[in-house]
């Protein structure tokens, strides 16, 4: 599994983690394992704060001193030339939501995967990328990842990761546990409220995964 950064290492982070224990009383790990990459630790404070924050200590003062924060990681983040591909993480979150069965995000990832360089005979064989010889070892440790982690119940193991350890590095797999928790979140929200798809999205649907058992469902009924 992949490590919280120590309390020494923490200290970096101490303006977002103080307030953090103000709202909750403690530093959950999961904030200090996010923390390997600060623009998603950042980022992801500034969305709990926006939906669970507590006013009274989150105040537009300390909002306005988060997002600068978040700035100065965002930027250094961008620089980064050690990032996960981003077709990889684009086909990771596509079968993250395969897993949990979310049509709509199915639709977006498969496009976006298309958009930022994967082959078009990856995305017609992502489905079955354990048994295509389309994906390299590599590509398919992200993918089982994604997959497993996508499940409900989540079915991740210590073996995932040490898969993923042959091909990643620390940050790199915090990169990767993030695409899939924000298709968690994206998965739950456009099945919630049954979004509607957009034509573009359902035209990329309808050429890569149609022959797997695609269907729009109810993201093709207006509300």
């Amino acid at each position: 599994m992949s490590k919280p950064i120590s309390d020494k290492e923490a200290q970096s982070f101490s303006f977002l983690f103080d307030l953090v224990k103000k709202q909750m009383g403690f530093i959950p790990n999961s904030m200090k394992t996010m923390a390997r990459v600060p623009a998603i630790l950042g980022s992801f404070g500034a969305l709990a704060a926006s939906i669970i924050g507590n006013p009274k200590n989150v105040s537009p003062i300390t909002g306005i001193r988060l997002s600068l924060k978040n700035m100065g990681w965002m930027a250094k983040h961008q620089k980064n030339t050690n990032r996960v591909p981003l077709y990889l993480k684009n086909l990771v979150a596509h079968v993250s939501s395969n897993a949990s069965g979310c049509r709509y995000c199915q639709a977006h990832t498969i496009g976006e995967a298309a958009h930022n360089g994967a082959s078009e005979e990856q995305l017609k064989a992502v489905w079955d990328f354990e048994n295509s010889e389309l994906f390299d070892e590599k590509e398919k440790a992200a993918l089982r990842f994604g997959f497993a982690g996508g499940s409900v119940p989540n079915v991740v193991t210590a073996a995932h990761f040490e898969d993923l350890r042959k091909h990643f590095t620390e940050e790199q797999i915090v990169e990767l546990g993030a695409t899939i928790a924000l298709f968690g979140y994206l998965n739950r929200w456009n099945d919630t409220f049954a979004t509607q798809l957009e034509a573009t999205a359902i035209a990329n649907a309808e050429k890569y995964l149609q022959k797997n058992g695609w269907e729009i469902g109810k993201h093709g009924m207006s509300v």
